[in-house]
């Protein structure tokens, strides 16, 4: 009887640690009123389709090992991986099922971190304004907690945009030795040409949204001595660029340097 009940007190520890590691990530398991706590306000997001939102978080107390979060999808017209990416990947592993939802992972020591929510530029403007609701919750071996799983919304705002033309030439058929024309508007930024080509013209299709601007940089500096080229070969470089509405920008050779042509409409 005594070895019987010898053999218990020796197998209830093992009850008790295995019931604990069972506790799931949004469960509370023991005294947790000095464990490190991540929070935030953000509740709303609003994201241009191409562009990253952050959801900035707190630590109450710095802690020597690494910290995960899980970053599920509640709801949401838009499609994960197609339409938008969270965290720093796919969630993976003891984390959840891989590619239903996200992670965030914390180093050590971090004193705050910010989620980013990186939208996928596409040029379906069919899809409109899409939205998703986020719930952001501690998992892992739960170095950190959250005290609640937090939901935000997030809004992205859909790609609207015209298409204009883009003419680059070269007189010597080399391509340009690296100056630029870059399209920066509210959604992306893009620098043409794309790549060096070994031709004397390449012929670009542009999609420019609103608030837009293009912009001519002049290459590197010629490297032949005692030649009187300008900065990066540039006597060879022209461009022609066309709008929607059919107005006409070109310069070239040797282009001016700046702004070539800026605007609220892309369209008209």
């Amino acid at each position: 009887m005594k070895n019987n009940n010898y053999i218990k007190l020796l197998v209830l520890p093992c009850i008790i640690a295995l019931l604990a590691s069972c506790v799931n990530d949004d469960d509370v398991f023991g005294d947790n009123t000095n464990k490190a706590t991540a929070v935030t306000t953000v509740t709303e997001l609003m994201i241009f389709e191409g562009g990253t939102g952050l959801i900035p978080f707190t630590i109450s107390n710095p802690i020597n090992k690494t910290a995960k979060f899980r970053i599920d999808v509640v709801s949401g017209s838009a499609e994960e991986d197609t339409d938008y990416t969270a965290g720093t990947g796919d969630i993976v592993g003891e984390n959840g099922i891989s590619g239903e939802g996200f992670e965030m992972i914390v180093p050590a020591y971090a004193e705050s971190f910010e989620i980013p929510v990186s939208t996928i530029l596409d040029l379906d403007q069919t899809e409109g304004t899409e939205t998703i609701t986020l719930k952001i919750s501690a998992t892992g071996n739960r170095t950190i907690l959250t005290p609640v799983p937090y939901l935000v919304n997030v809004t992205i705002v859909d790609f609207t945009y015209c298409m204009w033309d883009l003419q680059v030439l070269d007189a010597y058929g080399d391509s340009w030795q690296g100056a630029t024309i870059t399209i920066e508007d509210d959604h992306h930024t893009a620098t043409y040409p794309t790549e060096d080509w070994n031709d004397f013209e390449e012929l670009y299709q542009i999609p420019v949204g609103t608030n837009y601007a293009f912009t001519y940089t002049s290459g590197t500096t010629g490297d032949q001595p005692n030649v009187a080229d300008a900065p990066g070969y540039e006597e060879e470089n022209s461009y022609t660029l066309t709008a929607t509405n059919g107005t006409v920008y070109s310069d070239g050779p040797v282009p001016t340097v700046g702004i070539i042509a800026s605007g609220a409409d892309s369209c008209n």
